[in-house]
């Protein structure tokens, strides 16, 4: 594979983790619903189900079963299925505890719940095993990114696709290359990953959804719509296409679009996102009492999420601070990562400091936030907000200028305010120079 990345370090050491018993072959089937569809992800659960159930002392069995239940969390992010999925693992690691690719799901599970730590641990046991595991590199790595360990992640997707050049391996170092600002090779990177293709539809779909959120950010919204077709075409219940066509057609305002992409997100799973897209389509279009309903439902489904342990509270806390609700619970919930690197929760946790007037810490998390040149207008919106309430009026215009001119209509609710701030800053040129704001 062509040198995207850097050369790796040695690898860290990580505690070992203790293996509990695995639960019996009967509760793991029964946790594990019967696919009713027919995509290739349902045939590969009904046939690895039928595997298990007659070879239950194999660990192939267990680990094929696991990865098809992995695939099709993947595909309509339904958390639920990360529970039998880890218990079809640990079986099959209990069975032949050498069986790498039983130790790289566990760190596929671990990282999907966001226990990145742990996520790490497995792989690297996984790769000490089998040094030229490719998957085992891709998922450290992904943990790596998450836990601003930018130099590790490079160096393991560099691996990967030294290893196994393929859509798995060029959309990760697509991704991070767009998370580092590297903006054209970050496209040419995803677009090789889509030629590359893959045997799962949902896949190649979710590559280009990434694909078209990056021209969505550059503010290339039909390029953005064209790319994102095919992927509602082969993958139309895929929750990550769904959202970010959801996002293309708000910026396009095909409101009524846009709409029936999010229900059609709500009728596979609940979720979050799509409800407060919702609401504020339903505010943009003076339907308060409408707004309220969706806005009250993301509450509710993150009080559900809590009882579970899921891990949305970061996702809750912008929700949050987006809105000017619940905002100590906001604070309470982000300063959980208040020491985070990450770029995408370092911005989250200045935009709640923002929002409840500590400007010094949203001052101090932004620029953490910056610190890799993130090509998402929403940081540089912040980072403009914070600084013009600062007083630091240059500052200010530059981050609210360099975003609307990248993305004049990056959020229905935000774009607004960016050029009403704008204005009143002064910076009759910089919106001039740009669309219109986002009509509501």
């Amino acid at each position: 594979a062509s040198r995207y990345f850097e050369k790796r370090k040695p690898v860290r050491s990580a505690l070992l983790v203790s293996e509990s018993a695995a639960p019996s072959s009967g509760k793991i089937l029964a946790l594990i619903p019967e696919s009713k569809g027919d995509s290739p992800t349902d045939r590969a659960i009904t046939k690895a189900r039928l595997l298990a159930s007659h070879k239950p002392q194999n660990a192939s069995s267990w680990i094929h079963l696991a990865d098809a239940v992995m695939q099709k969390a993947r595909d309509t992010a339904d958390e639920s299925l990360y529970d039998p999925a880890e218990m079809a693992y640990t079986r099959a690691n209990l069975l032949d505890p050498r069986r790498v690719d039983a130790l790289a799901g566990l760190a596929w599970v671990n990282g999907d719940r966001h226990l990145f730590e742990d996520s790490i641990v497995w792989a690297n046991k996984a790769l000490a095993i089998d040094p030229n595991n490719a998957a085992s590199y891709g998922i450290r790595g992904d943990a790596e990114l998450e836990l601003d360990d930018y130099d590790g992640a490079f160096r393991d997707y560099q691996k990967m696709a030294d290893l196994r050049p393929d859509l798995s391996s060029y959309s990760r170092g697509a991704h991070l290359l767009w998370m580092t600002g590297n903006r054209p090779k970050a496209l040419a990177l995803m677009e090789k990953a889509l030629r590359a293709g893959s045997p799962f539809a949902e896949n190649t779909a979710w590559c280009r959804a990434q694909l078209a959120l990056m021209l969505f950010q550059d503010g290339a919204y039909l390029p953005a719509d064209q790319t994102i077709a095919p992927a509602l075409a082969s993958a139309p219940r895929n929750m990550r296409v769904l959202l970010v066509a959801g996002r293309i057609k708000t910026a396009l305002r095909d409101y009524s679009a846009a709409q029936a992409l999010y229900r059609r997100v709500l009728e596979v799973a609940p979720n979050i996102e799509a409800d407060a897209a919702l609401g504020d389509l339903a505010a943009a279009a003076g339907q308060h009492a409408e707004a309220e309903k969706y806005y009250r439902q993301a509450e509710e489904l993150h009080a559900v999420h809590v009882a579970r342990k899921g891990h949305d509270h970061m996702q809750m806390a912008r929700f949050d601070a987006d809105h000017d609700r619940n905002l100590v619970d906001a604070l309470r919930m982000a300063e959980q990562r208040k020491l985070t690197k990450n770029v995408i929760e370092a911005d989250t946790l200045a935009w709640v400091y923002f929002k409840n007037g500590d400007l010094e810490k949203a001052r101090e998390a932004i620029s953490r936030a910056l610190s890799h040149d993130t090509p998402d207008p929403e940081i540089l919106f912040h980072a403009g907000m914070i600084a013009a309430k600062l007083g630091d009026r240059v500052v200010a215009s530059k981050y609210l200028d360099t975003a609307v001119n990248w993305c004049p209509r990056f959020n229905l609710h935000q774009a607004p305010i960016a050029f009403e701030t704008l204005r009143d800053l002064g910076g009759e040129r910089s919106v001039a120079t740009t669309n219109v704001p986002p009509e509501q």
